[in-house]
């Protein structure tokens, strides 16, 4: 999920990494660590379980895009996982799991907040890692770090509109993965829309929340 080429590979003892599964893990934590210093610890919690499951899915969808593969070398399941499928699927399941719990969590105005931060700084601390672990285009590079830092400041820094701060952003980076190589067909382009449907559907509910109390 995207918006450069994958051309590095890092090596961690007989497990070898690409880059991007390198920045995605990196995103995690940083974005984590975020929710921890900013709001109050139940929504950090929240997001750690959501990226678990996500995790999860992306991790062991091998078994649904490559099912032949896994049955003749199980050890498969430890080395691969579902690729561009599988975060996908990765996504959906994160997604549908935070909207099922959605009335136990009961999200007010603090936890829309922390999920808009959260579905907003993944995406581009994500895009920024990748971009400088990896060596593509500079024009690519420049497009894709310059673009979005400056959206993720100003959408968090002045918009409080959540549900307009997240139409934003998502119009910023399909506008982004326009001038990018695979274009508008590239998992970016899809995550952020799912994110985007999420972040909407949980201020609807937050909403809710708040008329009924």
């Amino acid at each position: 999920m995207y918006l450069v080429n994958n051309t590095e590979w890092f090596s961690i003892r007989t497990l070898t990494l690409p880059a991007t599964a390198v920045a995605l893990l990196a995103t995690f934590f940083v974005v984590w660590l975020v929710l921890r210093v900013q709001f109050p610890k139940k929504w950090s919690e929240v997001y750690g379980d959501t990226v678990f499951t996500f995790i999860l899915v992306w991790k062991f969808s091998i078994i649904v895009t490559d099912f032949k593969a896994v049955i003749a070398q199980p050890l498969t399941l430890l080395y691969f996982n579902g690729g561009t499928i599988g975060v996908i699927l990765g996504v959906m399941v994160a997604s549908l799991q935070l909207w099922w719990k959605r009335k136990k969590l009961q999200f007010d105005a603090t936890g829309v907040v922390a999920c808009s931060w959260a579905i907003i700084l993944t995406q581009s601390i994500y895009q920024w890692f990748v971009v400088l672990l990896n060596d593509n285009q500079i024009k690519s590079e420049v497009i894709t770090l310059s673009v979005l830092s400056i959206l993720t400041i100003l959408i968090l820094w002045k918009l409080t509109a959540i549900n307009r701060a997240l139409f934003l952003y998502t119009i910023g980076l399909i506008i982004v993965a326009f001038f990018q190589p695979h274009g508008l067909w590239q998992p970016a382009v899809w995550v952020s829309v799912i994110l985007l449907i999420l972040g909407i559907t949980i201020y609807d509910c937050s909403k809710k929340f708040s008329q009924s109390t």
